[in-house]
């Protein structure tokens, strides 16, 4: 009788385990995809950065044409 117990209440002990060892990796899992994907947006980020700033610097006459949107005279 006693030994029925025993079994039973291991075996209700090591699914309980199971249950909260799944929980737990799918969590770290999920975390672990949210800071690839920040990751990931920063890079895209950099790269967008990098490309506006290759642009702006290959043209030669860009300072002459935002010369007319930009204050020279700011009497701060």
């Amino acid at each position: 009788m006693f030994n029925q117990i025993k079994m039973y209440m291991l075996g209700v002990v090591a699914f309980v385990a199971t249950i909260f060892g799944i929980y737990f990796k799918g969590k770290s899992a999920g975390k672990q995809a949210a800071a690839n994907e920040r990751k990931s947006r920063r890079i895209d980020a950099m790269k967008a950065a990098k490309d506006v700033r290759d642009d702006v610097e290959s043209d030669p006459y860009f300072i002459d044409r935002v010369s007319k949107w930009v204050r020279t005279n700011d009497k701060r």
